[in-house]
């Protein structure tokens, strides 16, 4: 494990460590006067640039006495705690927040459709393209971090979506089991050390969504800090056609390049490069 990886423990990873019971939640507030001031300038102007918006974030959460606030973004509800997780910051600090990626999702999944996020979070994406396919369809949101999944189901409850299952576990090429490490003291950035033991289940995606029922994908977005081509590039080879996604947004390791596996799965399966954001490549399948 390189210097900046380290054991996430266990008081960080497990769900017991979730803040605020149920959906209504005891120890959530709404922004105050200040707080709202605040994040309304921070919106408005530089100081929701990434390299000022965890210390305006900080700053935030400790005016309102550090108590976790509801905020809403996209049309849904996101519970923020202020704790180390660099999406917080993003969703409480600017509206446009990865709008690029969202939007090229949106694209694929209409009411009906079916979403999948694999290195889900809180929920950045699942939540508004949950919203997006509507009653009827479903949303799979897989994370490796248990503690992740209790906000992202605490934050589809608060936003009224019943139409999100969410698993904890890792997606690799192989069914096992690991631990987790944690990067630069971000919960956001968390991968799996495949050990072979440890509490945290690793499983295919094709048996994920096999287990979750899922028949068909619209859209994908897979950011799970390396492991990429272990999990995708098995799934997009024995897909049945229905199950390769339309739309795939995907982490790029370094910018103008992809994971290699992906890049080499993506030509064999009629995906093209439709285009790059600051983190992520966008692609498309057909004429879509």
């Amino acid at each position: 494990m390189s210097q900046e990886w380290k054991p996430l423990d266990k008081g960080r990873w497990s769900a017991q460590g979730a803040a605020g019971d149920g959906a209504g939640g005891p120890h959530s507030a709404p922004p105050t006067a200040l707080q709202q001031r605040l994040i309304d300038v921070a919106r408005g102007g530089w100081l929701r640039r990434g390299i000022f918006r965890a210390t305006v974030s900080r700053l935030v959460f400790m005016l309102g006495g550090g108590r976790p606030l509801d905020i809403g973004f996209r049309g849904v509800t996101f519970r923020l705690e202020g704790g180390r997780n660099l999406i917080e910051y993003g969703i409480l600090l600017n509206p446009a927040y990865n709008a690029e990626d969202i939007d090229f999702l949106l694209g694929a999944v209409a009411d009906g459709g079916v979403f999948v996020d694999v290195g889900s979070n809180i929920g950045l994406y699942s939540l508004p393209l949950a919203r997006a396919a509507g009653p009827t369809g479903r949303c799979v949101s897989i994370d490796a971090n248990p503690l992740m999944i209790e906000r992202l189901k605490r934050n589809a409850a608060l936003s009224g979506l019943g139409n999100v299952t969410a698993i904890a576990s890792a997606v690799s090429d192989r069914e096992g089991s690991g631990q987790l490490a944690v990067r630069k003291n971000d919960d956001a950035i968390v991968a799996v050390e495949e050990t072979g033991t440890g509490p945290i289940p690793v499983r295919t995606l094709s048996a994920l969504l096999a287990a979750a029922g899922i028949t068909r994908v619209d859209g994908l977005k897979i950011d799970i800090e390396g492991h990429e081509d272990k999990a995708l590039v098995p799934f997009l080879d024995a897909a049945a056609p229905d199950m390769l996604p339309r739309r795939i947004v995907i982490e790029h390791p370094e910018p103008g390049a992809d994971y290699p596996g992906c890049t080499a799965a993506f030509a064999r399966h009629g995906y093209r490069l439709t285009g790059r954001t600051r983190n992520n490549s966008l692609y498309s399948r057909g004429h879509d």
